[in-house]
This record gives C-alpha cells, sequence and structure tokens, in this order.
C-alpha cells in the first residue's frame, strides 16, 4: 500500500503535538528526545509523483505533507544534521536546483507545536527574503 501524503496543516499541527507527548514520554525512560521538521518549496509537484520520487528515501517512521506548494517532512528521532541529510537527499530525488535548508529541531527550535511550526515559515520567509 503507498503511503498517502498529507496536506492539511491542522493534522501537521496534531502530529506535532502528538509527538512532542511521546517524545516526554520516552525522555521519561531515558531516550533522547529529538526530532526535526524541514519544508522544501516544491509548487510543480503532484501527490503522486512526490510519493514516487520520496518516500522510497525516507523511513517508514517518516512523514509527509504537501501543503500549499512546500514539501514539509517530519522526521522522528532525527537531529539537526541529519535533517539536513534529509534535505539533501529528497532535493536529489526531485532532481530540483538546491534551495537552503529549511529545518527546525524539537526542542532546540521551539517546545510547542505552535513555535515549531511558526518557526519552520519563519526561517522559510527568511530564506525567500522577506
Amino acid at each position: 500500500m503507498k503511503a498517502k501524503i498529507f496536506g492539511y496543516k491542522e493534522l501537521l499541527k496534531t502530529l506535532v503535538e502528538y509527538h512532542i507527548t511521546f517524545m516526554e514520554r520516552l525522555a521519561n525512560e531515558g531516550y533522547e528526545k529529538v526530532f526535526s521538521i524541514l519544508l522544501i518549496p516544491y509548487p510543480q509537484g503532484d501527490e503522486e509523483n512526490i510519493r514516487e520520487l520520496v518516500q522510497p528515501v525516507l523511513r517508514e517512521s517518516d512523514r509527509l505533507f504537501y501543503i500549499e506548494g512546500k514539501l514539509i517532512a517530519m522526521l522522528p528521532g532525527t537531529d539537526w544534521n541529519g535533517a539536513l541529510n534529509v534535505h539533501d537527499t529528497i532535493i536529489n530525488a526531485l532532481a530540483i536546483e538546491p534551495v537552503e535548508e529549511c529545518i527546525v529541531e524539537y526542542p532546540t527550535d521551539g517546545s510547542n507545536a505552535f513555535e515549531l511550526i511558526s518557526n519552520l515559515y519563519a526561517r522559510y520567509d527568511e530564506i525567500k527574503g522577506e
């Protein structure tokens, strides 16, 4: 069964909130609590094409979102450096011109879903020069 690419900001927010709660629980058991979210502008994409090109380079636990011409990947257990590697891998899989990385890491860049997603989009605006 092909993995669905989710397309709703509210679903992304809910998943991030859930994952933060899950990370807090794991931290109590001694696990490192870290995950990253990355954003790559990809306005010409369609879900089928993205799925075929990107899904094979991601882990089962990673989740893709395609929201308003932006590919967003939530990467559990992945720090900023690991997310940078995934960013580069996705750029290569999509065969697009390299773009500056747009990555946030929990808990460094935000302690809740609102902060993380806001900081992700702020970083995106910064890259675009807005």
